[in-house]
């Protein structure tokens, strides 16, 4: 992985909220070469609660055909075969028996990638998935080569995320609830990018403002469209508008 990939694994561990990890996780994939991930996971709690952390940067299209069709995320077969695995699951592995699952992902731009699973005391487990738009050879040798560092950067962020759903919740501010719905909330990153947004700010402007990377912002403000149920981000911050997410003079 090298100096900076420690490093970075470095701070996946220090991370203290849901949005710091979020970023960190997406810094981390692109540097191992990966255009998109995925993580959830499930943690008990005292008195037998859990507690389920989610998120991801996979296309906003493949969540609307997901929710349409009453699906998860992740092909159904991926994700049950990858929880019984205790190495990666490079999708390919899986191709030939579970064609149908893996090619309407790939339609929408998840053609290959890896899943990494981690189980841990009491029932706990996460998965984490690492997909790049474009298969072929090529695309199969990178994802062998860095095996060993998606299995890595897994279990760093399943001990971030099992810290995090200890403390109950992301605390970097108060979350947002969208048309009634509470599962459906806005971060306070994605808050702060949706108002810079509505201000006409560009992806670059924004980095500039929060400190973060063009490609972080684009990050949020896509999960913050997703949210929304947006088609692009004029249309969310017309939506937020109306739900009074943000107001006129924001």
């Amino acid at each position: 992985m090298g100096h900076k990939g420690t490093v970075r694994l470095a701070q996946i561990l220090a991370n203290r909220s849901k949005t710091a990890l979020e970023e960190a996780v997406l810094l981390i994939t692109e540097q191992l070469g990966f255009r998109y991930f995925m993580f959830c996971g499930r943690f008990s709690q005292p008195r037998g609660a859990t507690h389920e952390v989610r998120f991801d940067n996979f296309p906003v299209h493949w969540h609307r055909s997901c929710a349409d069709r009453g699906r998860d995320i992740l092909p159904d077969p991926l994700r049950r075969l990858a929880l019984l695995e205790v190495t990666p699951l490079p999708w390919k592995k899986i191709a030939a028996r579970h064609s149908r699952a893996l090619a309407k992902a790939s339609e929408f731009g998840l053609a290959t990638g890896v899943s990494c699973s981690v189980h841990g005391p009491r029932g706990q487990w996460s998965l984490t998935s690492f997909a790049l738009a474009r298969g072929g050879s090529a695309a199969e040798r990178r994802i062998l080569a860095t095996l060993p560092d998606c299995q890595l950067v897994a279990c760093a962020i399943h001990y971030a995320a099992a810290r995090i759903a200890r403390r109950g919740a992301d605390r970097l501010g108060p979350l947002r609830r969208l048309d009634g719905a509470p599962s459906r909330l806005l971060s306070d990153r994605e808050s702060q990018c949706l108002i810079l947004s509505a201000g006409g700010k560009t992806t670059s402007e924004i980095g500039q403002a929060l400190q973060i990377s063009e490609r972080t912002v684009a990050f949020h403000l896509s999960n913050m469209r997703r949210k929304l149920g947006a088609a692009n981000s004029r249309h969310a911050v017309t939506k937020a508008f109306s739900l009074k997410l943000i107001a006129a003079g924001s």
